[in-house]
């Protein structure tokens, strides 16, 4: 049965390379079933075919059926490897840009909200950028209503850096008023990049 899993494990991995995510994601989904079984949901293993689940379904832009797999990802990221951590930051990321094809800001504005914060210290730029992509969504769902002068999330949760969070937000609003052309940036799944 290990070698098995091992070739599967292989074979994903070589779907995923070559761009083939459809066949990919099935051999991934089909995986992460075993190990879910064999080794437990929070496995390396697990993890792992879970977030290459995720990378499938936003290259195949499945958008809804992304949707709970980075909640449970993102959930476990933060509890075993930290808020700020890379494999936390990019299921973030995923998930926010699901929300966002989904329409359904607020919950994507305050992924931004905190996972910037979680890379306030380690890696203020991309902080930044993901600042900027809830700004970019100000119209949909405001940043500035969604932090109190406190620094703390309308869901109760802190930020550890609020007050800073909230002044790059009102630099970046004054940056890019909401009449500037849309040209001059373009929201991707890092967050804005200026054109």
């Amino acid at each position: 049965m290990q070698k098995m899993i091992e070739e599967m494990q292989e074979e994903a991995e070589s779907f995923f390379s070559a761009g083939e995510y459809s066949h990919a994601l099935a051999e991934f989904s089909v995986l992460r079933e075993i190990r879910s079984r064999r080794e437990g949901p929070y496995s390396i293993m697990y993890l792992s075919n879970l977030h290459a689940c995720v990378r499938c379904m936003s290259h195949l832009q499945l958008w809804s059926d992304s949707t709970p797999l980075c909640r449970e990802l993102h959930g476990k990221y933060v509890h075993t490897h930290g808020p700020g951590q890379s494999d936390t930051v990019d299921v973030a990321k995923h998930w926010a840009w699901a929300l966002l094809h989904l329409h359904d800001y607020p919950p994507a504005v305050r992924l931004y909200l905190m996972t910037a914060d979680a890379l306030w210290d380690d890696d203020p730029e991309q902080a930044r950028r993901l600042l900027a992509a809830a700004v970019a969504h100000r119209s949909d769902a405001d940043p500035r209503t969604m932090v109190t002068p406190e620094g703390m999330l309308s869901d109760s949760r802190r930020l550890r850096h609020g007050h800073d969070v909230m002044a790059t937000i009102n630099r970046l609003i004054d940056d890019f008023p909401p009449d500037a052309e849309s040209t001059r940036a373009s929201v991707t799944i890092d967050g804005l990049v200026l054109a």
